[in-house]
Order: C-alpha cells, then sequence, then structure tokens
C-alpha cells in the first residue's frame, strides 16, 4: 500500500527544488492547487495516470515519487569508515598550536602549502635544498612496541642529518602521519616529540598533518614521514672538494641504530627471541636501547662550518665501512679507518656478543655507534674536538690518505 504522506512529501520537496509553487504545478496539471495542497499534505492520492504527469512536470521518475525517496538518501559517511572525524579535527587543532611561532613562518596548517620567508640577502648564489623522510623499517618495530615518541625524534634526525651533511642547515620541519581511528593522546605525544626534536636543534617545526585512514589501517596503526628545507648560498655548501690528504676522520656517537640495520635485528630475534627483554648492562633493556633515537648533528656541523673547521661530512647508515657514506672524498683518497679506536657502546657489544654473525657480517651491517664521520683539517683537529665535545661524544677514527693501490677504495680498515 502507498504511504500517502511519503508522496506528499516527496512531490512538495520536488516541486520546491523547482522553484515552482502549488498553483504553477496545479496550472501545468491543469488541475485546482487546492488539490496539489492535499497531495503534499497527504489527504490524498494523485490517480495513477496524474502520478506520470507530475513525475513529467517536475522531471523527476514515478518510482522516486510513489517511493517517497527523499525521506530514504543512501548517505555514507566518514563515521561509517570508522573514523571519528569530530575527534580527529579536534586533535589537527591542538597541533596546529604546537606550531613554532616565529616570524619567518608565514603560514603553517593542516595540508596547505607552508609559507616561509628565507633570507638570502648575504648570499651570492643561494640554493634551496629539500628532502623527504621515512624512518623504515623501525618504525614498524616502534608502533609494535609503544616507542611513538622515540621514532619520531629519530625521524627528525634522519631528516635533518640528510641536509647538514651537505652544509646546509634545515629551516624548517613538517611531519606527517597516515593512521587508523587512532588516539588523540598519542597522535598529539607524536607532534609533542616532532617539535621537541625540532627545537633542539633549532629548526622551525612546521606542524603535523594527521591523514586518518581507518579503511587502510587499524587504530594503533601508522605510518610517519617528515620533510625538511632550508636554504644555504652555494660556494659555502660541504660537498668534499677541500678535503686533503692528512685530514683527520672523527667519529661522532650516536645511542641510537640505524633503520636500515633493522631487518638484521628482526631476523636476530626471531633466531633469539629471549634477546629482546635482555639487561644491557645493569638497567637498560635490549629493546630500549635498540629504540633509542639517533643523534642529530645539525648543530656541531654548523658551529665547524662556521668556524671553517670541516672539509667533509659522512652520514653513517648501516655500516661505518659502506663506501657510498664516503662519495665525496676525491679520487685517489680514501678513508683509513683504525677500528681499535672505537669504545664500542654495550648494545653493539651484545649484538656481536650473541654470536648468530661472523665479525665481517656484523662490521658490515652495523655502525658501532658511529653515527657520522667528519673531515677537519689535521692543523685544526684540536680546536675542531674541543668543538665537537660541546655536543658529541667523538673519537678519533684516522685520517684522510693516499691510496695508489686501490684508488678507488673510498674506505679502509685498520
Amino acid at each position: 500500500m502507498l504511504d500517502r504522506e511519503k508522496v506528499g512529501r516527496a512531490i512538495a520537496e520536488q516541486r520546491r527544488s523547482k522553484g515552482m509553487t502549488q498553483k504553477q504545478l496545479a496550472d501545468i496539471l491543469n488541475v485546482s492547487y487546492q488539490a496539489v495542497s492535499r497531495w503534499e499534505q497527504g489527504q490524498s492520492l494523485p490517480s495513477v495516470d496524474m502520478i506520470y504527469d507530475i513525475a513529467q512536470s517536475l522531471e523527476t521518475t514515478v518510482d522516486y515519487l510513489l517511493n517517497g525517496l527523499s525521506e530514504e538518501r543512501k548517505i555514507i559517511k566518514y563515521e561509517d569508515t570508522g573514523l571519528d572525524t569530530r575527534k580527529l579535527y579536534m586533535v589537527k587543532k591542538r597541533i596546529d598550536s604546537l606550531v613554532t611561532i616565529d616570524r619567518r613562518l608565514l603560514r603553517a596548517k593542516y595540508t596547505e602549502p607552508v609559507f616561509f620567508r628565507f633570507d638570502t640577502s648575504a648570499m651570492d648564489d643561494p640554493v634551496w635544498v629539500s628532502a623527504n623522510h621515512v624512518p623504515g623499517s623501525k618504525e614498524r618495530f616502534a608502533m609494535e612496541n609503544g616507542y611513538d615518541r622515540e621514532i619520531c625524534m629519530d625521524l627528525v634526525s634522519g631528516a635533518a642529518n640528510n641536509l647538514i651533511r651537505f652544509g646546509v642547515r634545515p629551516s624548517f620541519l613538517q611531519a606527517n602521519v597516515v593512521c587508523g581511528n587512532n588516539d588523540s593522546g598519542q597522535l598529539l605525544l607524536m607532534a609533542e616529540s616532532f617539535k621537541e626534536a625540532c627545537e633542539r636543534s633549532k629548526i622551525v617545526f612546521a606542524g603535523m598533518e594527521v591523514s586518518g585512514q581507518a579503511v587502510n589501517y587499524h587504530t594503533g596503526e601508522y605510518r610517519v614521514a617528515a620533510s625538511v628545507m632550508g636554504v644555504a648560498d652555494r660556494k659555502k655548501m660541504i660537498g668534499g672538494e677541500t678535503i686533503t690528504e692528512g685530514d683527520v676522520l672523527i667519529g661522532l656517537h650516536t645511542e641510537g641504530i640505524a633503520s636500515v640495520s633493522y631487518p638484521f635485528i628482526k631476523v636476530i630475534l626471531d633466531r633469539r627471541p629471549d634477546a629482546l627483554y635482555a639487561r644491557i648492562g645493569e638497567q637498560n633493556l635490549f629493546i630500549d636501547e635498540l629504540m633509542k633515537p639517533n643523534a642529530c648533528y645539525v648543530n656541531v656541523v654548523s658551529e665547524l662550518q662556521e668556524q671553517k673547521l670541516v672539509h667533509g661530512v659522512f652520514v653513517i647508515t648501516n655500516s661505518l665501512f659502506n663506501r657510498k657514506c664516503y662519495s665525496t672524498i676525491p679520487k685517489g683518497l680514501g678513508a683509513c679507518i683504525d677500528i681499535s679506536q672505537i669504545s664500542v657502546p654495550a648494545l653493539f657489544q651484545y649484538i656481536e656478543d650473541l654470536n648468530l654473525m661472523d665479525r665481517e657480517c656484523f662490521l658490515k651491517d652495523f655502525a658501532l655507534g658511529i653515527g657520522m664521520v667528519l673531515a677537519v683539517p689535521k692543523e685544526e683537529s684540536g680546536r675542531a674536538v674541543e668543538i665537537i665535545k660541546k655536543y658529541h661524544e667523538c673519537c678519533r677514527l684516522g685520517t684522510v690518505q693516499k691510496d695508489d693501490e686501490h684508488p678507488d677504495a673510498r674506505i679502509w680498515l685498520i
């Protein structure tokens, strides 16, 4: 049985959408406006023939009018995907309030572009440098074990070091998190961690965009990324051209393990699951040591650069002996490293003591707690070390030497 009220509301709704009065529709149908009024109030139903004429006049279908589809619109909302949009909006507002207040930062909001004023007035040939950075396989380990703060701070270090190795100080960093219907407290903690790490290295925090994708990620899951940008005078950038024979190589310590080494950690833990909560030293657990953020070297490299005390900067990834890390050393020269100068941290000593890889493999895949190597002029090496020690522990690793026998070796071990 037809529902007179639904049919009446459908006629009224469609008539109004066409901008018609009851009288105008009545004139088209050659009926009284009172008849139209009774239909719309649900007091009576049009005849079958009249229903067809009404549908034609209102440019709709008979099915629409008879079934009152205006009452049963098929709507899919974000809430139907499992995403709490109200909660997401509120956390975005709170994250927005964490953006660094800096006169150079003109605008930084959500997904909008970052507007930043760079002062290049003192530069002869300004070069803008940008980079995107993701944490790699270290991210899942952090996510599954609740080290959200550590992975964000580690990401800042990785992104910033990627620029400073060329002598470009990062001016601002913007983070991005893609996640499910994650806890607001978790997301706010991540944003605060990004800001804290940025402020330590005098980098403007340009916010953290949160992209809620409950259809792709379970609650608690996420993917993080960061983009950094800076500008430098081309003639003052560090490209390795000034590296000379006799330069002293200084290793800067870091507490963390590079992301590219985490696949090996996964294999180690698969074979020795008992190692995860083993104690390293008297207090620290293996899992805590694994998740310590890597050091950010922006401040120390910037000061050395200002004092003209650095010829080369080499960011160490998975291995201290990866020749790709030393690719800027001029042809014919190489880094001669004395491994006995390194005081191996307890974390790496424990990994080696597990005896799951031989020494050659171990040295190939782990950096022994060295996160960056600097080439400094021999005659100024003492002053350079004094500056470095204000920021990081360090050790003298070796020197830049000629390698007439293997001119393309770039690095060798003694």
